[in-house]
């Protein structure tokens, strides 16, 4: 069997043990977790069978998503394929690394010669500050007239003596630096390419020998990317600017260099199969089944796999576009971009677009007295939006983050922006309304009463929604009646209450809110939630 060694990069990566091979990377597909890469080569085959080396592999690759394609030659029949290690890419060293390693053993051998000279300077400026002096005045009595000649001498060769030492502490100075850099990159170097050390083995059928193009595609599950979104409000009478964009992560060990890619809502790491519901079985107590009540399956079990199924779900299936795949939606990234291996905080902008939405207040005075600044977007199943963290932005100022999500979403989609301290509410015990508890024969009544107080202090008018609640009654012997809401509305299901209404600007609202409960004077001690 003839081996082909034939380098598939599915990456341009610069410098690589494998870049002067004709490699090109022709697509990556972004998963939320996982990504799918695609590449090409020409090769040749000789007639009969063929194993073909395909190096420069990502980490993480999913051996069972290795496909390899000859543009549908029928006389190529490929036979099989197996991920695994190249002992040659290990043996190798790429082009970046081996100039890097040249660049350095200069670099060390000049600064040696360097720091040779500076010892020698500094050897004779010691000689010429003093330290020494004794000796070349012995000397100098053979040779010079006088002291005066010998201080001559001295200053003229130590002040050029210190500057060929500074001049050359500086030059060892900057070559310390040059080291360290250089080393840097070659840490650098080494990290990005010793993921190339990975290698998938082809095995081939030709009935002919033929150079052509081969094509290569696999998932690794090293890269992925998350939704995340900017949320631009000028004013409340103004249409809501929300950015989606893309924060994308890869750790493939390869850098992907001036690629097309496009950004898929599928998770392939999510399985594909549907899961299947169990028989639930309810039976009777039974002496001869040993007593007690006996649940196969019990309602709890059965809400745990309605919970399973409905997980299992995409909770995007309603607001796909329909494409090629037709099951996940797709952002094809028009323009080439560069995304190196580990690198941080890679956000790509998908969508811009200006949502009508209309603003309102909330407020929960029972738990916080602050008032929440709402959008309200109707249209929102058009926006193919994912679950995924908000920054949000009012009159071109920062307010913080939020979240963003689909899930229980059904006429309309609501996204915080933010309190507002403009809006002032209070909810306090209506002190004329409230009673103590009174007795009567064997019962006990207490009404309980508050004024929930409203006031616009912004320049304009404001839509708002108030929420308290009444409490639920589990135990038949305790009562609720009496109860007054004003004109707000009601949830008997969880007790809710809701006012909505507008205010104009200083304008103020009373809320009232009052019931009464009455209950067995020796279940007092006993009742909870009071």
């Amino acid at each position: 069997m003839k081996i082909q060694k034939i380098a598939l990069l599915i990456a341009v990566i610069s410098g690589s043990a494998f870049a002067d091979n004709n490699i090109t990377l022709n697509k990556v597909t972004l998963f939320l977790k996982g990504a799918e890469l695609q590449g090409q080569s020409t090769v040749s085959l000789t007639k009969g069978e063929s194993e073909i080396l395909l190096t420069g592999i990502a980490d993480g690759v999913n051996p069972n998503s290795i496909n390899v394609g000859f543009n549908s030659d029928t006389s190529i029949k490929i036979l099989s394929t197996t991920l695994k290690n190249n002992d040659v890419a290990k043996r190798e060293e790429s082009s970046e690394l081996k100039s890097l390693g040249d660049q350095l053993q200069q670099l060390e051998t000049k600064y040696v010669t360097t720091e040779i000279q500076l010892k020698a300077v500094s050897e004779t400026v010691t000689l010429l500050q003093g330290n020494r002096l004794d000796g070349l005045v012995k000397t100098a009595h053979d040779e010079l007239t006088d002291m005066k000649n010998v201080l001559d001498f001295v200053k003229t060769n130590l002040a050029t003596a210190l500057n060929e030492q500074y001049t050359l502490q500086t030059e060892l100075d900057k070559l310390e630096q040059q080291l360290s850099d250089c080393k840097q990159k070659i840490e650098q170097a080494r990290a990005a390419s010793h993921n190339l050390n990975n290698a998938i083995a082809v095995k081939v059928y030709s009935d002919k020998k033929v150079e052509l193009p081969m094509t290569l595609s696999y998932v690794t599950e090293n890269a992925g990317w998350k939704p995340v979104y900017d949320v631009r409000v000028a004013d409340i009478n103004s249409p809501l600017q929300l950015t989606y964009k893309a924060d994308v992560y890869q750790q493939t060990g390869l850098d992907w260099q001036n690629i097309d890619f496009s950004l898929s809502t599928a998770n392939p790491s999510e399985g594909i199969t549907a899961p299947e519901l169990t028989p639930w079985h309810v039976d009777m107590y039974s002496n001869e089944k040993g007593g007690g009540f006996f649940f196969s399956k019990s309602e709890k079990d059965y809400d745990q796999i309605s919970a399973r199924v409905s997980k299992s779900v995409n909770p995007m299936i309603d607001n796909v576009l329909i494409n090629a795949t037709g099951i996940d939606t797709r952002f094809d990234v028009k323009l080439p971009y560069t995304i190196k291996t580990n690198s941080q905080n890679n956000i790509l902008t998908l969508q811009d677009k200006q949502v009508e939405a209309k603003y309102r207040y909330i407020s929960i005075p029972k738990l916080d007295s602050n008032a929440y600044l709402q959008a309200q977007i109707a249209d929102w199943d058009k926006l193919n939006l994912l679950p995924g963290k908000s920054t949000v932005f009012f009159n071109g100022n920062y307010i913080g983050e939020s979240f963003i999500t689909t899930a229980d979403v059904k006429d309309t989609l609501n996204l915080s922006l933010g309190r507002d301290k403009n809006i002032l509410i209070t909810r306090n015990r209506n002190l004329d309304e409230t009673s103590k508890p009174s007795f009567f024969k064997d019962e006990v009544s207490q009404k309980y009463a508050y004024i929930i107080t409203v006031k616009n202090t912004k320049p304009l008018p404001i839509d708002i929604a108030i929420y308290d609640q009444l409490p639920l009654i589990h135990h038949k012997t305790i009562e609720l009646d009496d109860a007054k809401y004003g004109d707000a509305t009601y949830d008997k299901d969880t007790g809710l209450l809701a006012w909505e209404f507008t205010l104009k600007p200083s304008e103020a609202k009373n809320l009232n809110l009052s019931f009464k409960l009455t209950y067995p004077n020796d279940k007092a001690n006993t009742i909870i939630g009071l």
